[in-house]
């Protein structure tokens, strides 16, 4: 209405020029703005509580600044967890707790796109897909003792590799394959990692579809959502 507000909160900054493109082509009442996240804190302090928040991509936390600005009686819809899959919950507050209600297993896309842009044998991002897909195999089949320790072990260690190794192209050499950090770890537990690689490989190619994305067609969605009530 007249009275209301909608702020669209985008990390990346393509997707928040694509999105103001978008809007431009409609009118609207009330106010609409689209802010990238590191306005969120101005946002807290200038703002009225919101009474829901809706979260389109995965993320494992919600940030201090969202929890501040959502008000008596309000909640959060997304989906927390890992790249590999989340629960999609509905985090409603009640004074100074929060009672989640779930809704069920999802798989998003990363809350930022910048995410899904880093290469396959990013120490970090490899590791983080290990350890969502290791919380998710364990809860449907059982994996020894030992092997969980090993794949823990390999988490850490890909963790503790820095940020800024060098990334592998289709020019790279055969010894700048071999030599690469990632490689030469992977390879040196290959013993015990070889048999359960192609069901990790499994999940580490699951790519996620972006509809309403800069590239779709511009009537490639169709339909809407019914409100959300609190």
């Amino acid at each position: 209405g007249p009275d209301g507000a909608v702020t669209v909160v985008e990390p990346h900054p393509e997707v928040r020029h694509h999105t103001n493109d978008r809007l431009d082509l409609y009118d609207s009442n009330g106010e609409l703005r689209v802010i990238p996240i590191d306005c969120l804190e101005g946002l807290v302090e200038e703002s009225r509580p919101v009474d829901r928040v809706l979260i389109t991509g995965s993320i494992r936390n919600l940030l201090p600044e969202v929890e501040n600005l959502v008000g008596e009686g309000g909640f959060v819809l997304g989906p927390f967890g890992g790249p590999v899959h989340q629960r999609l919950l509905k985090r409603e507050r009640q004074g100074d707790d929060w009672f989640d209600t779930d809704l069920g297993g999802v798989v998003f896309g990363p809350m930022d796109l910048g995410e899904a842009e880093r290469s396959p044998l990013d120490p970090q991002n490899l590791a983080e897909h290990l350890e969502d897909i290791l919380g998710l195999i364990s809860e449907l089949i059982e994996i020894e003792d030992e092997t969980i320790g090993r794949i823990e072990g390999l988490i850490s260690s890909l963790k503790e590799l820095p940020r800024d190794i060098p990334d592998l192209d289709e020019e790279s050499t055969e010894d700048e394959i071999m030599e690469h950090p990632v490689i030469e770890l992977l390879l040196m537990e290959m013993d015990w990692l070889g048999p359960m690689w192609p069901l990790f490989g499994d999940f580490l190619s699951v790519e996620i579809d972006s509809p309403g994305s800069p590239g779709e067609d511009e009537y490639g969605m169709a339909g809407g959502h019914e409100d959300l009530i609190p």
